[in-house]
């Protein structure tokens, strides 16, 4: 279980694969996202997760796009930051860390390899720990991405071999039909074979969101939410949802279940000790 009743919740709110045909909610301009960033903060999260977006809303790797991202957000909220480094669409370990240059609190790390619904999601071993190195090198801290046991067995191993360090920070994402699906006895087995003391967030895809976040938040861990990973906000795939309505839900439930929304300040006191030598 957490040590803390508090729970952080980190709004994933853009990603890399949406686009604004799929929903109008989406964010995907500098302005967009910073304004979005407001608004999930003041409906309770502690932490977003950026993704840049060019103009024709292809995934963006500019470091000076996600400086302008970084700085937009932290000069409106103080909300922890956590930049993408995913190689869904681009392999090359320097494009991928190019948005380390924002400075950010947290960056991903996807500690293994997997295949989504139409395509594979490949981190080679020398990948993930060049992208290990250099998410330290700039101050920042590891936002392990578990899609299976495979991959928190992997980041334990990691650990242990010093490649991770310090503090750890795990998003658990369930629901992927080629990874883990959403399932109470499978959550604790992943849990269970993370580094320890990590403190983790679970997140679903889709349809799975909302029962992946009460399942964390009923078992001690944290939550991830926001369109990057659902669009919807009922159960019959009807209604299009907002992030900022996807993340006062989550607020609204875990309030009523005892677990007050962590602020940025409280989360970065959960996740890193000390926070500033682990964050800078």
């Amino acid at each position: 279980m957490s040590t803390s009743d508090r729970l952080i919740i980190n709004a994933a709110i853009t990603g890399t694969v949406l686009y604004k045909s799929s929903t109008a909610f989406l964010p995907t301009t500098v302005a967009e996202i910073v304004d979005t960033a407001q608004r999930v903060r003041d409906a309770g999260a502690a932490i977003v997760h950026l993704h840049a977006r060019n103009a024709d809303e292809s995934p963006c790797y500019d470091p000076d796009v996600y400086g302008e991202l970084v700085d937009g957000v932290r000069r409106t909220t103080d909300l922890l930051v956590c930049v993408s480094l995913s190689g869904r669409f681009v392999s090359d370990v320097s494009v991928r860390a190019a948005p380390l240059a924002a400075c950010p609190d947290f960056a991903s790390l996807t500690v293994g390899s997997m295949n989504f619904i139409t395509q594979a999601s490949v981190n080679e071993p020398q990948t993930i720990r060049e992208l290990a190195d250099r998410i330290y090198a700039a101050g920042a801290v590891p936002e392990l991405e578990i899609f299976e046991a495979g991959f928190a067995n992997y980041a334990s191993f990691l650990a242990r071999k010093g490649v991770l360090h310090g503090r750890h920070y795990a998003n658990i994402i369930l629901g992927s039909l080629g990874a883990a699906p959403l399932d109470p006895i499978g959550l604790q087995h992943i849990v269970s074979l993370l580094p320890p003391g990590t403190t983790w967030s679970v997140g679903g895809l889709g349809q799975f969101q909302l029962d992946a976040n009460v399942l964390a938040m009923a078992t001690g861990g944290h939550v991830r939410v926001g369109l990057e990973d659902n669009i919807y906000f009922d159960r019959n795939r009807t209604q299009l949802a907002s992030n900022e309505q996807l993340v006062a839900r989550v607020a609204q439930i875990a309030t009523a279940m005892g677990r007050e929304p962590a602020t940025p300040q409280q989360a970065r006191a959960l996740i890193c000790d000390p926070p500033e030598l682990l964050l800078g």
